[in-house]
């Protein structure tokens, strides 16, 4: 579960005092949400655990950190603006706390990063995008779980539309040179996820036919 103690302690460091009283149970709750099949406490736990073997690769990881706290905040697969969403969240919880604008834009910028639309424009938005892609070079039975949790959250989405969308986004990410941008999760998952994504499209082309 997610620890409010390292939660408390996170944003007093990064904003100077601690978060309003209520903060942590609504981050809970919001990552608790029963359409989150992956995208849920989860991911977040996953990916700060991926951070702590990674956090001396960071510039400023307090701020990835918390990037990492809030990036899934608001979820809501039928949108496309969740990153910019969670990202203002993040913005009011961190200048309520005390932080400064400066930390604002840094954070922000490190979650807009995870709409994985763009190459990532800093150090630590490499190591954040990385970390959020953590889970495409995953033992198979791991990843296998994480496609039907996605197919899950986009159930509304018909079959047809599904396959096309989902071969797409896969495909992407495989037809990429290397699929991570840091050295240390490249040597820990490239060779993995690439193998996993061509089982998932695979699999998704045979289910078309």
């Amino acid at each position: 579960m997610l620890n409010e103690h390292q939660w408390i302690e996170l944003v007093t460091r990064i904003s100077g005092s601690p978060p309003l009283p209520a903060t942590f149970a609504w981050l809970v709750e919001a990552y608790s949400q029963p359409n989150r099949r992956y995208h849920n406490v989860a991911h977040i736990e996953h990916c700060l655990a991926e951070f702590d073997g990674a956090a001396e690769l960071a510039e400023c990881p307090d701020a990835v950190e918390f990037a990492i706290w809030l990036h899934d905040v608001v979820y809501d697969p039928k949108a496309a603006d969740n990153e910019e969403k969670s990202a203002l969240l993040a913005g009011e919880i961190l200048l309520a706390a005390g932080g400064t604008e400066s930390t604002n834009d840094r954070v922000r910028g490190l979650i807009l990063a995870t709409r994985h639309n763009e190459p990532p424009f800093s150090p630590d938005a490499r190591l954040l995008v990385d970390i959020d892609l953590s889970i495409l070079g995953q033992p198979p039975d791991v990843y296998d779980i994480y496609e039907r949790s996605i197919r899950e959250e986009y159930s509304w989405v018909p079959a047809a539309a599904y396959l096309a969308g989902r071969s797409d986004v896969l495909r992407n990410f495989l037809n990429r040179p290397r699929l991570y941008f840091t050295e240390r999760f490249e040597a820990l998952y490239g060779l993995q996820a690439k193998d996993n994504l061509r089982r998932a499209l695979s699999a998704l082309e045979h289910y078309s036919r």
